[in-house]
């Protein structure tokens, strides 16, 4: 599967809630989610790939599970 240049931060957020994070505040378009010990920032509505490959190697999340 070709990688797509941006990515619903929908799919992000979801992704991340089945793996055990939690969302911890919202500000206008930004979303942060927390497992305790890993803090991240989801930008809504759409995520570039740089960021989506940046949490995927912080939360060991496979990145197709983003899509």
């Amino acid at each position: 599967m070709k990688t797509p240049k941006v990515v619903n931060g929908k799919k992000i957020i979801k992704a991340l809630i089945k793996n055990g994070y939690e969302i911890k505040s919202r500000k206008g378009s930004h979303v942060s989610l927390t497992n305790g010990a890993i803090h991240i920032t989801v930008v809504l509505p759409l995520t570039t790939i740089g960021i989506l490959n940046k949490i995927s190697r912080l939360t060991g999340i496979k990145k197709e599970e983003f899509y």
